[in-house]
């Protein structure tokens, strides 16, 4: 059976309307796989439990980057915590990211959990020179929500700093396809969930799902 890791960025809770394309998402992943293993990873309500990347967490970083692995005790210990992180993606078939724009970007929570597991040695290595993701076979889904509209064509494309950025560091860690769902232009609805705007979205996320 299929593993997802469940990746999500959501400080408005059952407000939230990124909240609405996962749980659609969710419904047509878990139905078509009864069986799946769900590991899921709330990142406004734990992020605290992130390293903080702090002093000894760089220094571990750059020994295993740059030098010959030889840890101290708390370097050692600042890397099994890394580690775990990234053992959660190596352990899932399908990484579902699920995450808001904000400020053109994403949750700074979010970011704090990609500079944890994107990591020399755990998600990526170079080999001949080359950067050489170590997540092949896994595939990631990314579902986003924005008040403007950003997409190609349509709005301010060059204003995207969520999608592109989400495409590609999951990309250099070896993560392909990365298949997304974004609803945008939901500026009209304000703060409150207006499904008449967020409902195509909804569908093509579950749609998306049952086809995985």
């Amino acid at each position: 059976m299929p593993t997802i890791l469940d990746v999500y960025a959501l400080p408005r809770g059952l407000r939230s309307r990124t909240a609405k394309l996962r749980d659609s998402f969710l419904r047509g992943y878990l139905e078509t796989h009864p069986g799946a293993v769900h590991y899921q990873l709330d990142l406004a309500k734990d992020y605290a439990q992130l390293p903080t990347l702090d002093e000894w967490d760089i220094e571990a970083k750059f020994e295993m980057m740059y030098g010959e692995g030889e840890l101290d005790e708390e370097q050692a210990k600042r890397w099994n915590a890394l580690s775990k992180l990234t053992d959660q993606m190596h352990s899932a078939d399908l990484i579902l990211i699920s995450a808001p724009m904000w400020n053109f970007g994403i949750p700074w929570m979010l970011k704090r959990w990609i500079d944890s597991v994107a990591q020399c040695r755990l998600t990526w290595e170079v080999k001949d020179g080359q950067y050489s993701g170590l997540l092949q076979g896994r595939q990631a889904v990314v579902l986003a929500t924005r008040d403007g509209a950003y997409s190609e064509g349509n709005g301010h494309p060059a204003w995207d700093f969520q999608l592109p950025y989400l495409r590609h560091i999951l990309g250099f860690m070896g993560v392909a396809p990365v298949h997304a769902v974004v609803a945008e232009g939901l500026a009209p609805a304000g703060g409150q969930v207006r499904l008449s705007l967020l409902e195509p979205a909804m569908m093509q996320a579950e749609a998306l799902a049952r086809t995985l």
